[in-house]
């Protein structure tokens, strides 16, 4: 097993730290969350260096809201009881196992959310649409962070997730080719 220590660079412009410390539960709980499986280690330096990387470098500074989803940060994202969580399909646990040593997501890859400081998130997901490889964009709307994933066969879909009936939004797939005329 390859062990990582937070500081150390994933990246260019990445830490694993970023990965590591985002999100809300995580920052407000300080687990250790770390990555176990060395396939969840890899696929972070991935997503960092074949998507974060170049948005950084077409946009400038971006800011992780959601990275790594351990197991003991899933069972505390539980209990604050955060609706619309997905954890078998949304990819953040990477290849991470629970308590039963069962894979927490299905789907292989990685996942991270993120927004450009100086740009909005319809602009920047529709250059990483035009210009980058990827698994999953979830598209929450132009002043949310966009979720994005990587895996070893990226599908390229995309999913809009702005209309909220109450706290739950409805998915809907869209084409590469409508998603590039959205306003």
């Amino acid at each position: 097993m390859h062990i990582i220590s937070p500081q150390e660079r994933c990246s260019k412009y990445f830490q694993y730290n970023d990965f590591i410390s985002c999100g809300e539960t995580q920052r407000a709980i300080q687990l250790a969350n770390l990555p176990q499986d060395s396939r969840t280690i890899e696929a972070i330096e991935h997503i960092a260096t074949r998507i974060l990387d170049p948005v950084v470098e077409q946009f400038g500074e971006i800011k992780l809201t959601y990275g790594l989803c351990s197991n003991d940060l899933l069972l505390q994202i539980k209990k604050r009881s955060s609706p619309g969580i997905a954890p078998q399909l949304d990819q953040h646990a990477g290849y991470e196992v629970n308590s039963k040593n069962n894979r927490i997501c299905k789907r292989d890859g990685f996942a991270c959310d993120f927004y450009a400081l100086n740009t909005d998130s319809l602009t920047v997901a529709k250059w990483i649409v035009s210009h980058l490889s990827f698994d999953r964009l979830y598209f929450y709307g132009k002043n949310r962070p966009i979720h994005i994933s990587i895996a070893p066969e990226n599908s390229y879909a995309i999913t809009l997730l702005e209309q909220a009936i109450t706290e739950r939004r409805i998915p809907k797939n869209i084409k590469k080719e409508q998603f590039l005329l959205k306003e």
